[in-house]
């Protein structure tokens, strides 16, 4: 039979193709009507996926971001993130009924001051924040370990803040450039520094190009990884694996993970050498565990043995979190055949060579073992990680009776590095001097209360904590018999953990407070006399995005510099508080008559138990 002639040749007019395309017209306009609602969907749920909430625990749905199988393995069941981002315990407590009014209000008041006082003292930011360096305090480095807990303050807090994201990310991109400097260093400088200039002093500690101590430290790697994934769960984020997917941060991550796997075997494999450590600087001897060897505690002070057991625990946390990535970024077979053998051995070394038994029978953590019989236990340093802080650290893993029977022991007078005065108790380290209690360690203790005082005693390292804030701010560690007797004037690190514990305990915003107490700063220095510094008194959040075209006192908009560096919380119930201040701010700044010698705000320190003026002294420490 003839196949029968098309009605519409192949040369046809233009009405008879219009008709023929409105044959199909119905089933391409249904095709592209569930098209469309596939990418609604792929686009509402890419919208759920970065809104996650702290309390996210099911197994993450990551199909729309699948590749084509580049890693083969099943989907990992979400972790929290850590206390350090959240700044929330699992179970809410309120200690203000506790502590007296004065003490409630002095303990908003610092944790105002010291939620900004990382962005307004201690950052660079280099162009557009692409990398952003972060000062420990007053020692002009930038420490891995300190920087993440520093920015960890704004994740969850801020980010809905465009400007304040690129800081974040602009830390974490030159935290992920230091590590591919030098894996095995823990502080770095803020510009490169030619090591044929440096001293053979500077030169045997490894010091030249970024780096300015290379103590390896495995916890400023553990910091790292974990922050990763602390900014990957923050809410308000849009995309955050846009970041975690560059370059540079994946290379950093797998360089972490491979330093790990060749210090597993340190005596055979490790290229790691300081001049501190016996043996030409390898350190004393050691075995394998399966954990991975550090040469330095995070006190910055070099290790007995080689293997610190809470820094292992750390890097196992660390190592969960970066499983996760993985499986739902980078998607890398490599990383995930390494990571998670090497979470494998280090879990197993804990338990095997870890956990050791006292002279009552009870099983504890021990601090440090070197895989050959030598254990130290009974003792915990200040410094985080610690055998304190192991239930904050992440870890899935940890046993919480045996952690408990370890707190008793380094929380008692048998921890060498206990001490208790007329005025304070608690944990130091041999980093300080003797009798010094680090305010570190309080915040730790307080964290990991259990019972049904649980809220009293939370207060109570409150109170100690305001005792060692001689200065309004929190330093490295205090006499316990004189409290404002104190080592580091400036100690970033410790301003933030005030700040994670203020607002988990009293239930306080710290930005809010921060933004009022910094309005009454600028009117107090409004009518400072003129001696050249104005543009410093005024610029309140440092030189990062403030415009200073807005802040020359010559011009008549001079005041305009104080609202443009000030982002305000415009909730009712501060907004009305906030223009008060605002209008008391521009009318001190055109004020005609300026007190010569009108004393600055921070200098005015009354204490509100005394009605004194609070003082210090600094002391030096032995580290």
């Amino acid at each position: 039979m003839p196949r029968r002639q098309s009605s519409v040749s192949k040369g046809g007019t233009a009405q008879s193709r219009v008709s023929h395309i409105g044959l199909l017209g119905l089933p391409i306009f249904i095709i592209l009507s569930l098209f469309n609602l596939g990418i609604a969907l792929l686009r509402l749920e890419e919208h759920q996926y970065t809104n996650r909430a702290f309390e996210v625990t099911s197994t993450l749905d990551s199909s729309a971001r699948q590749s084509n199988g580049v890693l083969d393995s099943p989907s990992r069941p979400l972790l929290p993130p850590s206390i350090w981002s959240t700044r929330k315990l699992q179970e809410p407590v309120d200690i203000s009924p506790f502590l007296s009014a004065n003490e409630t209000e002095r303990a908003k008041n610092l944790c105002g001051k010291f939620i900004y006082s990382t962005l307004q003292r201690a950052v660079q930011a280099g162009d557009m924040a692409e990398e952003v360096f972060v000062e420990t305090g007053d020692i002009e480095f930038m420490w891995i370990r300190d920087s993440v807990v520093q920015m960890s303050t704004y994740l969850n807090h801020h980010m809905d803040k465009p400007w304040l994201r690129f800081i974040v990310e602009g830390a974490i991109r030159r935290n992920a450039f230091n590590i591919l400097q030098d894996p095995y260093a823990n502080a770095f400088y803020h510009e490169w520094k030619n090591p044929d200039e440096l001293s053979l002093k500077d030169r045997v500690i490894g010091r030249g190009g970024f780096v300015a101590t290379r103590n390896y430290e495995l916890d400023s790697g553990a910091y790292f990884l974990s922050h990763l994934y602390d900014y990957y769960m923050a809410k308000d984020i849009y995309r955050p694996e846009a970041l975690l997917a560059e370059p540079m941060i994946f290379e950093a991550v797998l360089l972490l993970v491979e330093t790990w796997i060749v210090e597993q075997n340190h005596e055979e494999k490790s290229p790691y050498r300081y001049f501190e450590l016996s043996r030409e600087g390898l350190g004393t001897e050691t075995g394998y565990t399966g954990m991975t060897w550090t040469g330095f505690r995070p006190s910055d002070d070099a290790f007995k043995f080689g293997y610190l057991v809470p820094a292992n625990i750390h890097a196992a946390a660390a190592l969960e979190r970066v499983l996760i990535l993985n499986n739902n970024i980078w998607k890398h077979q490599e990383l995930e055949t390494k990571a998670s053998r090497l979470l494998s051995d280090i879990e197993e070394g804990i338990i095997n060579f870890g956990i050791v038994t006292d002279q009552h029978g009870n099983q504890m953590y021990a601090y440090e073992v070197d895989g050959l019989g030598g254990v130290l236990s009974g003792f915990d340093d200040a410094n985080i990680p610690s055998l304190l802080s192991i239930p904050l650290l992440g870890w899935s893993g940890y046993d919480h009776q045996i952690y408990l029977a370890t707190r008793n022991k380094i929380l008692s007078h048998e921890n060498t590095h206990y001490f208790e005065g007329s005025q304070l108790k608690g944990m130091g380290s041999p980093h300080t001097p003797k009798n010094n209690v680090w305010p570190m360690a309080l915040v730790i203790q307080g964290l990991t209360e259990e019972g049904n005082d649980r809220a009293e005693k939370m207060a109570f390292q409150m109170k100690q904590l305001l005792l060692t804030a001689c200065k309004d701010a929190m330093h490295e560690s205090n006499k316990v018999d004189s409290a404002c007797l104190f080592t580091r004037t400036w100690f970033e690190w410790a301003n933030a953990l005030f700040v994670l514990y203020a607002e988990a305990t009293l239930g306080v915003q710290c930005d809010v407070i921060g933004n009022s107490l910094a309005w009454e700063t600028a009117v107090a220095h409004a009518n400072d006399p003129p001696n050249g510094n104005e543009n410093k008194n005024i610029r309140l959040f440092g030189k990062f995005y403030t415009n200073p075209y807005h802040n020359n006192p010559k011009l008549s908009h001079h005041y305009q510099g104080v609202a443009a560096s000030v982002k305000f919380d415009t909730t009712p119930s501060t907004i009305d508080v906030e223009k008060k201040i605002k209008n008391e701010v521009i009318a001190a700044l055109y004020a005609r008559e300026r007190k010569q010698n009108a004393p600055k705000i921070q200098d005015l320190k009354v204490s509100p138990a005394s009605n004194s003026l609070r003082h210090g002294t600094e002391q030096k420490g032995e580290g």
